[in-house]
């Protein structure tokens, strides 16, 4: 062999050790990428899926993503490690094996080779791939990770102290965003999004927006025999009626219980119930009547108060997340604005739109003329039309009405129809503002 032939790119045992070590890296630049975007997109609920189902590597993880800040330092200190040693390698290929012309590029070259080689398989390609798939992927490298984390633990301990903060995966307003983005896409009903929404507002609406004033109850007098409550009840239709002695309440009395008695006194009969702070939210009031066993409770101004200003039942919080709930004891008249389900409604064509919105959680982008128009008024505007006929039906912004016949004898008169649908623009912001009225139903349950 010639000794003075020059040296070839793949001369040297030495080329092949280099091409394995950029190989080896290049696979470590893709898994640390891969495996910061795996651990960045899953959440709890994810991991206590796989938990439960008793998958590879599934405590492991949960172990890992309990401190998160650990994991992401490790992993951004192992991957800068792979990016240097990268350039590092194709530094010295370039310097061993470019002729003299070209040396004084070579780290040019090396950028110019390097570069697109890093961002596209080191980068892009593995993190797409993990935010699709994070759950296989932690599954696959949760014990390298491990194992790294032990050998780098003394630097990864030290940042930790420096950012010790706790680590909070969502707040509540987190939970309702994503809530309002799933209904949008349609992976939710409205109705669906509406009683999630509502039953996350029941630790911050207060009782003294959902209860039954005093002047609105009937309620009958400590000494009254049992005919006169059988009367009373006969003609409430309640199943319960408070029992009140000088301007205070002392507690219930249920129907069942003096239904077949034809003599005696209430009082015999009294039950007690627990009170309420206006003040406590609905969630708390909730557990207070879960824990008394109780349908109902007294409402008072305060804790130490001891003047009682309304009742409050479950039914009255239940229907804060569900709607209202009717039966066949309810008022027979017809409503303006009756509320059959979340997302469907039936309301009369006389009702002002602004006020239709409002009770709906409805967001509609129509001009200020229009919200102070009549709902019948409206709906021949929006169509350009003289009358209204029967199963007339109109679609606007995701909301359809429909005409249908009014059950009352005026003439002329038609109610809505009105179906809300994923794609409805639902205000779930709820205001101070928001009449009590709407929510306050009957106390008793029948």
């Amino acid at each position: 062999m010639d000794q003075n032939a020059p040296v070839t790119l793949f001369d040297t045992p030495l080329f092949i050790v280099t091409l394995i070590i950029l190989v080896f890296l290049l696979f470590c630049s893709s898994m640390f990428s891969s495996i910061e975007t795996a651990y960045s997109t899953l959440n709890p609920g994810k991991i206590e899926s796989i938990v439960d189902n008793k998958e590879f590597g599934s405590k492991l993880i949960k172990k890992q993503y309990g401190f998160f800040n650990r994991i992401l330092a490790l992993i951004l200190i192992c991957n800068n490690i792979a990016n240097i040693g990268l350039s590092a390698a194709i530094s010295y290929l370039m310097s061993k094996h470019l002729s003299e012309n070209y040396k004084d590029y070579s780290a040019i070259i090396s950028t110019a080779v390097l570069t697109p080689i890093i961002v596209l398989l080191g980068e892009i390609v593995p993190k797409l791939i993990a935010k699709t798939r994070p759950v296989q992927v932690a599954k696959a490298f949760c014990y390298p990770v491990e194992f790294l984390y032990w050998i780098f633990f003394p630097i990864i301990w030290v940042l930790g102290k420096m950012s010790k903060n706790i680590y909070i995966t969502n707040t509540e307003q987190d939970v309702k965003n994503l809530l309002d983005v799933a209904h949008n896409e349609g992976v939710l009903e409205a109705n669906e999004s509406i009683m999630a929404q509502n039953a996350l507002d029941l630790d911050t609406t207060k009782v003294r927006k959902h209860y039954t004033k005093i002047k609105d109850l009937y309620y009958l007098p400590y000494n009254a025999n049992i005919q006169e409550a059988l009367a009373m009840f006969k003609e409430t239709n309640y199943s319960r009626l408070p029992v009140e002695k000088d301007g205070q309440f002392l507690g219930i009395v249920l129907l069942k219980d003096i239904f077949f008695l034809e003599k005696g006194k209430i009082i015999k009969y009294l039950k007690t119930i627990p009170s309420i702070s206006a003040n406590t939210s609905l969630a708390i009031a909730l557990e207070t009547l879960r824990k008394h066993r109780s349908q109902m409770a007294f409402v008072k101004n305060n804790n130490s108060s001891t003047n009682v200003i309304g009742i409050i039942t479950i039914e009255d919080i239940i229907e804060e997340v569900v709607g209202e709930i009717y039966d066949e004891y309810d008022d027979e008249e017809v409503e303006d604005i009756f509320e059959i389900s979340l997302e469907l409604f039936e309301a009369s064509n006389y009702v002002i739109m602004k006020d239709l919105l409002k009770r709906m959680n409805l967001d509609l982008e129509i001009t200020e003329k229009e919200r102070n128009m009549e709902l019948g008024e409206w709906f021949k505007f929006k169509q350009n039309i003289d009358y209204i006929h029967k199963n007339d039906r109109f679609e606007f912004e995701g909301v359809s009405f429909k005409a249908i016949l009014s059950p009352t004898k005026k003439q002329n008169h038609y109610r809505f129809e009105i179906e809300i649908s994923n794609t409805a623009p639902i205000n779930l912001d709820k205001t101070e503002e928001h009449d009590a009225s709407l929510s306050e139903t009957k106390i008793f349950e029948q």
